[in-house]
């Protein structure tokens, strides 16, 4: 799968707790499937501590992407949990795409 923001090549597969996302190697921006996000932000932090790692690009921010399932455009929405991030969510499939670092702020958000 190609990266929706640096449009590496390197979307690496990682499996947490029976979910399985993709990462990219390069800006450390994180694919979730319909689902995902929600499981695993509702994880024990040692549980998702491979994800909560990598720092926010500011130049990958601003940008918009395709989605690396189906390339249709991704749409830029606020998070309900943490204003300051920016999810990139898939219209058809309902996957959403994190840029680096926004996993950990969402995780720090989340109410126990």
């Amino acid at each position: 799968m190609k990266c929706p923001k640096c449009e590496s090549e390197t979307l690496v597969g990682l499996k947490l707790e029976e979910v399985a996302v993709d990462r990219c190697s390069s800006c450390d921006g994180i694919w979730f499937d319909a689902h995902e996000l929600g499981q695993l932000l509702a994880e024990d932090a040692k549980q998702v501590a491979s994800l909560r790692r990598g720092g926010v690009r500011e130049a990958l921010g601003g940008k918009k992407g395709n989605c690396p399932r189906d390339a249709g455009e991704l749409l830029r929405v606020y998070s309900a949990v943490e204003k300051t991030v920016i999810l990139d969510a898939c219209p058809e499939c309902r996957g959403i795409w994190l840029d680096g670092g926004e996993f950990e702020k969402l995780f720090a958000a989340r109410r126990p």
